[in-house]
């Protein structure tokens, strides 16, 4: 039985080093990126123009990248667990990959969909692909987490 995942592309527009991509591709036997556009999610930090049109660059250059290579982009519009959902009920896919945002309220989304998505079943993966270390990874010398920061 050959198994599907999706890879939720976002800020993440490439295929090399891109660690969702590369778990998805290794763990199952068909890979269907999308990109899902709900700019109103990340309110009050929506993108402005020069982030709009590096977004438009971007995934056309990802389109092109995935053809060469056999794949396509899927682009969708809307709330991104809704969308997800359809996709999941559409593909059959098991498990949803992304790589990790780290704004507060894409965070708190993010925290959302995946208990979503586990609650229905679906393996969620979720990857560092922008950071040398996590956040919560960072401790000081006894072990908690910096709260001040000093020159």
């Amino acid at each position: 039985m050959s198994s599907t995942a999706i890879v939720w592309l976002r800020r993440d527009l490439r295929l090399a080093d891109n660690p969702a991509l590369a778990a998805a591709t290794r763990a199952c036997d068909r890979v269907i990126p999308v990109y899902i556009h709900a700019p109103g999610e990340e309110a009050p930090w929506e993108p402005g123009a020069a982030s709009r049109w590096w977004l438009h660059q971007s995934l056309h250059a990802l389109q092109d990248s995935l053809r060469q290579r056999g794949s396509r982009l899927l682009l969708r519009t809307g709330a991104s667990l809704v969308t997800l959902r359809e996709l999941v009920a559409g593909t059959g896919a098991r498990a949803v990959y992304w790589n990790r945002r780290y704004e507060p309220v894409v965070q708190a989304r993010d925290k959302t969909i995946k208990a979503a998505l586990v609650d229905q079943g679906i393996e969620v993966h979720r990857f560092n692909a922008a950071l040398l270390f996590e956040p919560w990874e960072v401790k000081r010398g006894n072990g908690g987490p910096y709260r001040v920061f000093t020159p």
